[in-house]
């Protein structure tokens, strides 16, 4: 009985460490924004998730930022995803289909920001079949040149 007491004593802690150790991954930081981000708050949480140099000025009363900003949305389920990071920036690829079951690849830069990871770029693509996705992590530079 003791050892289960303490077992369930010990459990939060453990999966709390584990949430937040989770969280300074880029994967992390993009589940994150998946969570929070929604069509009623985005543009007050943009600041959360992505730089100023992505967010550019006076993106808050742009009304098409919104739906810029939530390019999630693109994404209906996630089957895999690749990251590397070297210093301050970051480079995660999303595999996973849109609503229609059809394969998108999201190409993600990350930068470094004093609050943690920040989306920096962003890519959507489309491939022909699931055989295709990039199993390696790229940034959306990587495809252009």
């Amino acid at each position: 009985m003791r050892v289960l007491f303490l077992s369930c004593l010990l459990l939060p802690l453990v999966v709390g460490c584990v949430t937040v150790e989770d969280s300074d991954t880029l994967y992390g930081a993009y589940s994150d924004y998946v969570s929070v981000a929604d069509r009623n708050n985005i543009i007050e949480v943009a600041d959360d998730f992505f730089s100023r140099n992505l967010l550019g000025e006076g993106y808050q009363s742009n009304p098409d930022a919104a739906d810029q900003l939530l390019f999630k949305n693109t994404m209906s389920n996630t089957h895999s995803h690749f990251e590397s990071i070297e210093n301050d920036v970051g480079c995660l690829i999303i595999n996973g289909t849109n609503s229609e079951e059809e394969p998108v690849v999201f190409s993600l830069k990350y930068s470094a920001g004093s609050a943690g990871w920040l989306i920096d770029g962003i890519h959507v693509g489309f491939v022909e079949a699931a055989s295709d996705y990039p199993q390696t992590a790229s940034c959306p530079a990587d495809y252009f040149g």
